[in-house]
């Protein structure tokens, strides 16, 4: 992995489910603690599972629960504050990338970029890759469950609240220009749970050059984008990595600095996931609507 230039903060924020209220137990609210050491990216709570202010962690009843969210296993770097970016190492198992990949594959179609005018998906250059979203059928299996599970307790996201999880591809040649994942047009927003306000990007194999996410607004320090050095940071595909990005601000406005490029793949192949969550319980299953891709120009 290459990473910009040292990172500061003054302060932190996780978003955790709204207590105050049954009847709307998918909204997120953002609470913001002054001491950086206090967040849950930068707290040994990710690691040991202790703590009040987690709830997932401290809920585990037993050593199975313990063993789906992979406690002791998945290790925290803090990739930046602001954008707010953590690089969740051994997220996955082998077995569950190899499981989405063989879901996935056999139905694979162009990825779509989103246009703004209409809201929906369209084909051009601004992404080449293939993907699929997971079924409602699919997404029943336990060993999605189980990933979507660990995404929400890490995240503090309800499970409720995420989009499907989607599989891509990338082969040689192929990237996503500089976009956003949060919406642009009011369409998307409106109708199907709100903003997006995190995504977690998880990496299902690593037999790649090239394909780095590359965030150009978090660090002034080099890194490495498809054989380039570039200022900003990025992260290289490794298998059961996953990135937890927030494309959203402390003030729960969108955060510009959250974009971000998928480099082009010089060889091999880059196989990821995506998990996008919503401000509050996501309520469409896509047809047209990409599983990212705002074009910021």
């Amino acid at each position: 992995m290459a990473t910009g230039s040292s990172v500061l903060a003054a302060s932190t924020a996780t978003l955790a489910p709204n207590p105050n209220s049954s009847s709307s137990k998918s909204t997120v609210s953002i609470s913001a603690f002054g001491n950086p050491s206090s967040s849950l990216a930068g707290s040994s709570l990710y690691n040991n599972g202790i703590g009040d202010r987690v709830s997932g962690f401290s809920s585990c009843e037993n050593d199975d629960e313990a063993k789906m969210l992979r406690i002791g296993l998945v290790t925290p770097e803090v990739i930046s504050w602001s954008p707010r970016i953590t690089l969740l190492h051994n997220f996955l198992s082998s077995e569950e990338c190899d499981y989405l990949i063989a879901i996935g594959k056999p139905r694979l179609q162009r990825s779509r970029a989103h246009d703004r005018k209409t809201g929906k998906g369209i084909i051009n250059d601004t992404r080449t890759s293939f993907g699929v979203s997971l079924s409602k059928e699919e997404s029943k299996n336990p060993i999605v469950q189980a990933i979507e599970k660990r995404i929400s307790v890490f995240s503090q996201v309800p499970v409720e609240n995420g989009e499907p999880i989607h599989v891509l591809r990338y082969e040689k040649n192929q990237y996503f220009r500089l976009h956003s994942d949060y919406f642009l047009d009011t369409i998307n927003f409106k109708e199907s749970g709100g903003q997006r306000m995190a995504t977690m990007l998880m990496y299902l194999s690593d037999n790649v050059e090239g394909g780095e996410t590359y965030f150009p607004m978090a660090g002034t320090g080099k890194c490495s984008c498809a054989g380039k050095m570039l200022k900003g940071s990025s992260v290289k595909p490794i298998e059961g990595d996953a990135v937890l990005f927030w494309s959203v601000g402390l003030d729960g406005k969108v955060d510009p600095k959250s974009v971000h490029t998928g480099c082009e793949v010089l060889s091999g192949e880059k196989w990821c996931a995506t998990r996008l969550m919503r401000q509050n319980k996501y309520t469409l299953i896509p047809l047209q609507l990409p599983a990212s891709g705002f074009k910021t120009s």
